[in-house]
């Protein structure tokens, strides 16, 4: 072989071999890429097989852990925090002023006489009652109140809203002490009035919680550092030096100016202002949430600038829907339990009131009257309304200041001073679905008032299962369905014409009825567009709502994951550096 041809084949081999040498390489090189990448999946599995076991850990019990978890300390309540959330627990009592000025100032007539009473020593009752027994009549105690409303004889008058064990009988002799700040010895006056809130051949049992409404008149003259102050509790005792074992606070929120002036001659009136009260809620079983967001939202659309409230037990969805209303400040919403000691379990009370008609009926004038003493100054009327009752203006009119403007004239003309109660007419609207007719019918599917619209052709008697709007200048006591009694200076109760406005009850009538008898009444059609959009609105937000809440809980468990994240990174800094430690040594 030539020389050139040596040369040529040396050259080949030496590529040959570089060629091989850079597979090699390749090969090497892919080969630790992939034990890398098969390392850090190890390693990713390894953490996540470790996190996995440790939220599994987390979440069980340690049964058989040898140490005790960490203790944590319920910070206890003292001072005025323990004051407010005595107060939360039981908000008739009036923890405040016995803290404050009834306790560092021994409050009494003297050592033997008239002690102010200690809140460990009230005969608390079912919660929201307390118990005064006198001779052989048991009072259950709800509130109590401050009336200073100029029809009063008297230069103002507590009333105390609370239930006896008889009707129709005489009392015996009550006192009331009336406690006032920075006056250590109470103004001791008798009761001067016991108004029943229940007629006694409406029916009557032995022994049953009839509601009524006591009297104490403010006595005068009054001592100079009293003078002009309102009292602040109110214990009810037999005899004057008795140590009261009750004490209710006294609610008075100061008038409202805007209110109507009473004898005014003018032909228009100011903007009125109309609250609207709801007897206690028990439907602990049915989801009655898009008919209460409804109901709420036509009582806006109508006029009611505030709704009142109460509640024995509600579905979850209805609690979440009272919810957001109370947080927008439309709603007042009170807890409630029965006068006679009915414990609030559940199914048992719901069971009492379906079944004990007499005993719900009683039940029923507590919160009545409550809502209108608690908010008779911040409204010109109130109107004890159920869930399934609408005052629907006619006509032309839309709102309940238009049904009092047109009835000015006439109402100017024969009561200057106003009426105690002006009500309207009952008429039923039946379960009967009339056929749509029409596109605009069909989206109206999920709106009650809007798809029933077919009511009974013959309107309910004058005062039967009437609804009225309670003139908050005369009224005393309220039944459901009109004014028991008033003050003077207001007329009798007036009854508004059907055509003018009409009391819509959207149930079945409690008699037989053929559906030739029926008539369709698309008056509430009027407040659709403003009705849909206003229920849409609310169930948007109730969905923020929703959401925001989920959002907050996963932001939550991202932070906690962060905070682990970061226990571990520092624990294996930690033993990085006693090894380099270790090493050294």
């Amino acid at each position: 072989m030539s020389t050139r041809g040596r040369g040529s084949f040396v050259k080949l081999t030496l590529l040959a071999l570089l060629v091989m040498f850079a597979f090699l390489l390749l090969l090497s090189s892919l080969r630790n890429t992939e034990l890398d990448l098969r390392e850090l999946e190890l390693k990713d599995l390894k953490q996540q097989l470790e996190f996995d076991q440790l939220l599994r850990t987390e979440s069980q019990p340690q049964v058989r852990k040898a140490t005790p978890p960490p203790v944590r300390t319920v910070e206890e309540p003292v001072d005025e925090e323990l004051v407010r959330q005595l107060e939360n627990e039981l908000p008739e009592v009036d923890y405040g002023f016995w803290y404050r000025y009834a306790k560092p100032k021994k409050y009494a007539t003297n050592s033997t006489c008239a002690r102010y009473p200690d809140p460990l020593d009230l005969q608390l009752h079912n919660i929201y009652w307390q118990t005064f027994n006198n001779a052989n009549v048991t009072f259950r105690l709800y509130a109590a109140y401050l009336d200073m409303r100029t029809g009063l004889e008297a230069r103002g008058v507590v009333r105390i809203l609370a239930t006896a064990n008889q009707i129709g009988v005489a009392f015996p002799v009550t006192h009331c002490q009336l406690w006032y700040a920075n006056h250590t010895k109470p103004t001791i006056v008798q009761v001067s009035n016991y108004v029943s809130v229940w007629i006694k051949n409406w029916g009557h049992k032995p022994l049953l919680s009839y509601p009524h409404l006591l009297s104490c008149p403010v006595p005068g003259p009054m001592p100079p550092n009293i003078l002009g102050k309102t009292p602040s509790t109110v214990s009810l005792v037999s005899s004057s030096c008795e140590h009261a074992t009750n004490s209710l606070r006294i609610h008075y929120d100061q008038p409202n100016d805007t209110m109507i002036t009473t004898g005014s001659n003018t032909t228009s009136r100011p903007e009125l202002s109309f609250g609207v009260c709801v007897k206690g809620f028990d439907f602990p079983y049915i989801d009655l949430s898009a008919r209460l967001i409804e109901w709420f939202e036509l009582q806006r659309l109508l006029g009611a600038s505030r709704i009142y409230a109460y509640m024995y037990d509600v579905h979850p969805a209805v609690q979440r829907v009272l919810d957001y209303y109370q947080r927008t400040g439309y709603l007042e919403l009170r807890p409630l339990t029965m006068a006679n000691g009915m414990p609030r379990l559940r199914h048992y009370q719901h069971m009492l009131i379906q079944q004990r008609r007499l005993i719900k009926r009683l039940n029923e004038l507590i919160p009545y009257n409550d809502c209108f003493y608690r908010n008779m100054y911040r409204h010109d009327y109130l109107l004890n309304a159920d869930i399934d009752e609408v005052i629907m203006p006619l006509g032309a009119l839309r709102t309940w200041q238009e049904i009092l403007d047109t009835d000015q004239a006439l109402t100017m003309k024969n009561c200057p001073n106003g009426f105690v109660s002006l009500c309207f007419i009952n008429t039923y609207f039946t379960k009967v679905v009339p056929e749509a007719l029409n596109h605009e019918q069909l989206e109206a599917d999920e709106l009650y008032v809007l798809q029933h619209t077919m009511r009974h052709r013959n309107y309910s008697l004058p005062n039967r299962a009437t609804k009225c709007f309670h003139n908050t200048r005369y009224s005393e006591t309220l039944h459901n369905h009109f004014t028991l009694k008033w003050l003077k200076g207001g007329c009798s109760p007036r009854t508004i014409a059907v055509q003018i406005a009409q009391m819509q009850h959207y149930r079945e009538p409690d008699n037989k009825y053929n559906n030739s008898e029926l008539i369709e009444d698309r008056t509430a059609w009027k407040y659709a567009p403003e009705l849909r959009a206003a229920v849409e609105q609310v169930w948007i937000h109730l969905d923020d709502v929703q959401r925001q809440s989920e959002e907050t809980e996963d932001q939550g468990m991202l932070e906690e994951l962060m905070d682990h994240e970061s226990d571990v990174v520092q624990a294996q800094e930690q033993q990085q550096m006693m090894q380099q430690v270790q090493a050294q040594t």
